[in-house]
């Protein structure tokens, strides 16, 4: 089975994706449910949407779907497309000064990211698209008030789950499925890396569904998918990821404890200045070209001491 689909195309590669993303969540869901059985009134669960299902189950069903949509198909993905389950899809050896230079690019890029979050809020569709915009704004208040239902407690168990559940294995599942098998896949399809950028980031962003922060969760896959094509190592732009969503819950810790009025999941002009957002795209671009020219001179290196014979 080792590099059995090796030889498919962009688009026979993407088929074997969606296939294996779906059996996974198939199977893992199906299973998660058995387990959750003894915890719950029986079938039950059967009732659908209709369900008042428990914050904890969830937690439970969130966690599973991190593991069976994006992890298990991803390592699947870097078997048979690239003959190894993680090498296959860009895990090496991370250099510490790289791993720094992630963070801090994600990092920095924070303030023009809360602008583009304020700016896309502010969204309004034609007329004769008002459905469309109510059934939009819907998902994003749903999604968003899940989100708020996850993180409102002050029970140190389950701030450790919140941590591993919202910073940890978002950034690791995510980008090995975005940065780790897409992009590449999109960039043999199309045989051009900005291309498979750009493709991979917007999907990125739509998968979430949650369309008033459509710009911010864009741009930030447009950066870490550039730190994935200078790099080739995927342990970088699951850095700057993890630093996005730990600088996210902190936070949303900080304001509920100073000021619970405010709702830092909500982007809001208030609590931003404009007068950080230069400052923010200038070192933006700065440890960008930074990261950029010490990837280069690494993979120079990494030639000459390994040549090709």
């Amino acid at each position: 089975m080792k590099e059995m689909w090796s030889h498919l195309g962009g688009f026979g590669k993407l088929l074997v994706i969606v296939t294996l993303i779906f059996t996974s969540f198939m199977v893992f869901s199906l299973l998660a449910l058995l387990a959750a059985l003894p915890f719950t009134d029986g079938f039950s669960l059967s009732n659908g949407s209709q369900l008042p299902m428990s914050i904890g189950m969830l937690r439970y069903f969130q966690l599973v779907q991190s593991i069976s949509v994006f992890i298990v198909p991803s390592l699947l993905a870097g078997w048979v497309f690239w003959g190894h389950p993680t090498r296959g899809i860009g895990f090496s050896n991370p250099k510490q000064g790289s791993v720094v230079l992630s963070f801090l690019i994600i990092l920095s890029a924070q303030p023009l990211v809360s602008y583009l979050g304020v700016w896309n809020s502010s969204m309004q569709l034609p007329e004769f698209l008002g459905g469309m915009e109510k059934w939009m704004a819907q998902s994003e208040e749903s999604a968003a008030g899940i989100i708020h239902r996850f993180l409102d407690t002050d029970d140190p168990a389950i701030l450790f789950l919140n941590f591993l559940m919202i910073a940890i294995l978002p950034a690791l599942g995510e980008e090995m499925l975005f940065r780790g098998v897409l992009q590449p896949v999109f960039g043999e399809w199309f045989r051009n890396k900005h291309i498979a950028v750009l493709i991979t980031a917007f999907l990125f962003s739509a998968i979430h569904l949650q369309f008033f922060t459509f710009l911010p969760r864009f741009f930030l896959g447009l950066a870490l998918g550039y730190l994935m094509i200078w790099s080739r190592n995927l342990w970088y732009p699951i850095a700057g990821h993890f630093a996005n969503n730990f600088l996210s819950l902190t936070i949303f810790y900080y304001y509920r404890h100073t000021n619970p009025n405010i709702n830092p999941l909500e982007p809001n002009a208030e609590t931003l200045s404009f007068a950080w957002v230069f400052p923010s795209f200038f070192f933006l671009g700065i440890l960008f070209w930074i990261f950029f020219r010490k990837e280069k001179k690494a993979s120079r290196k990494d030639f000459f001491n390994n040549p090709i014979i």
